[in-house]
């Protein structure tokens, strides 16, 4: 069964700690980390994902969370700020920066581990269908004074955000989107790239 964000949030953070501590968060580590009011409301949360299978709970102790699919304990994790929206479609206005939250990640899975100051954004549009980023995903951006064209960037044109891929034409820089629909995008003044697309995170849920 698929989790919603918010499950899916809670057993990421289940796994890590339990990479990290070599055993469950308890009821109030959660609590305190999601900022979730009384211990209620996490217990809802586990029971849902223990009807979903993910987990299961035992009648007592204070870490009574079982992960019957635990990833390897040798796995590195690393947790990153989730930021808001990027458009991968027109350019639009800036909103000021605030993280949503943290997303833990297994750097086992990635491949790699992320540069320090990297961030995940989540992606608003289809513009980049064509480089199979998707409406729904998340970009893991790692910043990079120095991007190459042909990379996929989070950039500022003329002060409005976006999601495009960096092209280079007679000594110009511009944006170019992965879908046929949309336009090539030149700055009439500035462009700045905020960081490299290194690799794209799609939740099913």
């Amino acid at each position: 069964m698929e989790l919603t964000a918010r499950q899916q949030e809670i057993y990421d953070y289940i796994l890590a700690y339990r990479r990290g501590n070599g055993c469950s968060p308890s009821i109030p580590e959660i609590q305190r980390h999601f900022g979730i009011r009384s211990p209620n409301g996490v217990a809802g949360h586990l029971h849902a994902l223990e009807s979903k299978g993910v987990i299961r709970l035992s009648s007592r102790g204070s870490r009574r969370i079982d992960v019957p699919a635990d990833p390897a304990p040798g796995a590195r994790v690393t947790s990153l700020p989730v930021f808001g929206a990027i458009p991968a479609g027109p350019p639009q206005a800036v909103a000021p920066a605030a993280a949503e939250g943290d997303a833990w990640l297994d750097e086992t899975l990635l491949g790699f581990r992320p540069k320090p100051a990297s961030f995940l954004l989540k992606v608003r549009g289809d513009s980049m269908k064509d480089a199979g980023i998707l409406d729904g995903d998340l970009v893991l951006v790692e910043p990079n004074p120095a991007p190459r064209a042909g990379q996929i960037v989070a950039a500022l044109i003329d002060g409005e955000s976006t999601l495009k891929r960096l092209v280079k034409l007679r000594g110009a820089w511009f944006l170019k989107a992965e879908n046929p629909a949309y336009p090539e995008l030149h700055p009439r003044a500035d462009l700045v790239i905020q960081g490299v697309v290194r690799t794209v995170i799609r939740r099913m849920n």
